[in-house]
């Protein structure tokens, strides 16, 4: 009789299962989408750091004297208490400097519509600007909004679709940043120092005391490394918002024009990344709204008496006209600098509603789902109001600042009418 064949012949071995050997079907009807959804950074691909996004900025920025980032530290570790109390006293100097060189510019000023009255008010207006953003690198640093910023921004950047190192590369613009700064240092510096050699600090003033006028040119050195870090740094963060929010109306397109949406989870992942992105960009405008709420009115008042006193060409020295008027050039390019950065992030998240509004795949599609999501999408486009109001009124974006460019800068002109028409008159200005 023949032996029955054991049931178990012999033992039963378990091969490991990798992820290279299971083969993914995709979802009907995506079967030529090969591309993730979303990127995982790569172990070489490092995250932004402050260094990476703000360059030699940074390491001047602890040169002003208002890098207060001890103090945010103190919480965590008590050990930067010293180190915390330091950075505050010598930040209060520093913006006491600041606020000593203002008062004088306000204290030159002469009769209503003369020159010296002119200059004064240009300059102490854009003083009271340079106040604005000594508190504001101030604030940032004591605040920690840099490490929260980029916290934020990092986690953003793992949601792309294509990862390219190439995005992340802010070189080019640290030698534009570069660039303006130097625009910036030379106009103001050449009035300061052709002032201290006529004993003023301001062409049309009165002498000032000697140590007065030999230590101005050192303080307003000061106070253009102070500017042009704070501004700088302020361009940065939003140019780092505006690349982010354009790379992912890049990927939205491309998903459209290649009727991807319908899929599902392709969806919710534009929809998720589009709830982050304007979560960074809300929390971003929280601070930077100390900057972006306030400065554009000094800069528009320097920007109104810096057209008033080109009318004064009559009465100036080639080299005094020709100085103010490099000083105008670097106004106008400041306002420019406060109001552009932010324009730009929110002319490109209405470029994600546009997108939206034209793509049309949903208007047949029979997915509840999927149109209830595109509709999510969309209402938080619509309706997110990420914009940073001027003294909690208007709002900045391309419409307001191109409005404001053109009719403001005309009160200029008309002062200078003004002015005309009351020296044929007989009254002296």
């Amino acid at each position: 009789m023949p032996q029955t064949p054991s049931r178990i012949q012999s033992p039963v071995t378990f091969q490991p299962v990798t992820l290279s050997s299971v083969e993914i079907v995709p979802p009907y009807g995506t079967e030529d989408v090969t591309r993730p959804n979303c990127i995982q950074l790569s172990s070489d691909d490092e995250p932004i750091t402050e260094q990476k996004l703000f360059g030699p900025f940074r390491t001047i920025l602890r040169i002003t004297g208002l890098d207060c980032t001890a103090v945010s530290r103190v919480q965590l570790d008590p050990s930067y208490g010293k180190q915390a109390l330091f950075s505050r006293i010598l930040a209060v100097i520093v913006l006491l400097l600041i606020l000593f060189r203002c008062v004088m510019f306000f204290m030159a000023g002469g009769k209503v519509l003369s020159f010296q009255w002119t200059e004064s008010n240009m300059y102490a207006f854009m003083a009271i600007h340079s106040i604005v953003c000594g508190g504001c690198l101030f604030g940032w640093t004591k605040n920690g909004f840099f490490f929260t910023y980029l916290e934020m921004l990092n986690k953003v950047r793992k949601l792309r679709v294509n990862g390219k190192k190439e995005k992340d590369d802010y070189t080019k613009l640290h030698r534009r940043a570069f660039f303006w700064a130097a625009l910036w240092f030379l106009a103001v510096m050449s009035h300061s120092v052709a002032s201290m050699v006529a004993g003023k600090i301001l062409f049309g003033g009165e002498p000032v005391n000697k140590i007065i006028c030999l230590a101005f040119p050192f303080i307003t050195f000061l106070v253009c490394v102070v500017v042009t870090t704070c501004v700088i740094i302020y361009f940065l963060i939003n140019c780092s918002m505006s690349r982010e929010i354009k790379y992912f109306n890049e990927e939205l397109q491309e998903a459209v024009n290649e009727n991807r949406l319908h899929n599902e989870q392709v969806l919710l992942d534009f929809c998720h990344r589009q709830a982050e992105l304007i979560r960074l960009v809300r929390k971003a405008n929280e601070s930077l709204t100390s900057y972006a709420g306030i400065a554009p009115i000094f800069c528009f008042y320097g920007f109104i008496n810096g057209i008033y006193i080109a009318s004064f060409q009559d009465v100036l020295s080639t080299l005094e006209f020709s100085i103010l008027l490099f000083n105008l050039i670097a106004v106008i390019a400041m306002t420019i600098f406060t109001l552009q950065p932010t324009s730009n992030v929110q002319y490109h998240l209405s470029d994600t509603t546009r997108i939206l509004m034209d793509c049309e795949e949903f208007e047949k599609n029979k997915n509840c789902d999927n149109f209830r999501n595109y509709h999510i999408i969309v209402d938080r486009s619509l309706k997110t109001d990420t914009r940073i109001r001027v003294v909690g009124g208007i709002p900045i974006n391309q419409t307001t600042m191109n409005t404001a460019m053109l009719l403001i800068p005309n009160l200029g002109s008309i002062l200078a009418l003004v002015r005309k028409t009351l020296i044929v008159n007989g009254v002296q200005v």
